[in-house]
C-alpha cells in the first residue's frame, strides 16, 4: 500500500511511545475516526474536528501531524477496502507497538463500513443537476481593438442544483454559434447513449 509522505510521518510520529503516550494515542485515533464518520464531511478538504484541534491536549505540534497521519491513513484504508494484514506491515513499518497496532486495526474493522458508506455519499456520483437554462443571443458591432467585429455570440446561463442544497446554482458561459452547435451535439450523443445503455 503507497502512502504519501506526510501521511508516513504523522503513522512515524503515532507510533512513538515517546512523542505520544498511550492515552493519547487513543484519542488521536478516536477523534479521527469521529471525523470520518461523521455526515457532513467536505468531500473537498479534510478537515479534524475543531474542537479536537483547539483541545489544549493537542497544542503540540506532533500531536497535530500524528492526528493526520491517523486519520488519512484511517481514510485512505477504507477507501481502498484495504486487509488487516496490509494495515499491519504499515504500522510495524513504522514502528508501531503491537499494542498500538491491535488498537487501530480494532477501530478500522469496528467501523470501517461506516467510513465507506461517508465516502460513497460524498462520491463523484452526486454532481449537481440542470433544472433550467436561460439564453441570450447578443450581436457586437465593434470593440476597443477594432472597429467592426459583427460578431454573434450567445450567453447561456446553467441552472444547477446540487444535491442536498436548496439554493439553485448558475453556471454562466459564452460560446458562438458553433461552440454551441457542438455542444448540443454532444448532449444529443450523450442522451441516446444513456438510452442505449437503459434499453439493453
Amino acid at each position: 500500500m503507497d502512502v504519501s509522505q506526510d501521511v508516513l510521518y504523522g503513522l512515524q510520529l503515532s507510533g512513538k511511545d515517546i512523542v505520544i503516550e498511550d492515552s493519547v494515542y487513543i484519542q488521536l485515533l478516536q477523534g479521527a475516526r469521529c471525523s470520518l464518520e461523521k455526515t457532513n464531511l467536505n468531500p473537498t478538504s479534510f478537515i479534524i474536528d475543531k474542537q479536537l484541534q483547539d483541545d489544549e491536549k493537542l497544542s503540540d505540534v506532533h500531536e497535530k501531524k500524528a492526528l493526520f497521519g491517523l486519520a488519512s491513513f484511517l481514510l485512505e484504508c477504507a477507501k481502498q477496502n484495504v486487509t488487516l494484514d496490509e494495515i499491519r506491515a504499515v504500522l510495524e513499518e513504522s514502528n508501531f507497538s503491537p499494542k498500538r497496532i491491535q488498537h487501530f486495526l480494532d477501530v478500522y474493522h469496528q467501523h470501517k463500513d461506516s467510513i465507506r458508506r461517508n465516502l460513497a455519499r460524498i462520491s463523484s456520483f452526486e454532481k449537481a443537476q440542470i433544472v433550467d437554462v436561460n439564453w441570450r443571443l447578443d450581436y457586437n458591432i465593434k470593440n476597443s481593438q477594432s472597429d467592426k467585429v459583427n460578431q454573434l455570440s450567445y450567453l447561456v446561463d446553467l441552472h444547477t442544483l446540487h444535491p442536498g442544497e436548496s439554493e439553485i446554482k448558475i453556471v454562466s458561459m459564452t460560446c458562438s454559434l458553433e461552440q454551441l452547435q457542438d455542444l448540443v451535439g454532444k448532449l444529443k450523443d450523450a442522451v441516446r447513449c444513456v438510452e442505449k445503455q437503459v434499453s439493453s
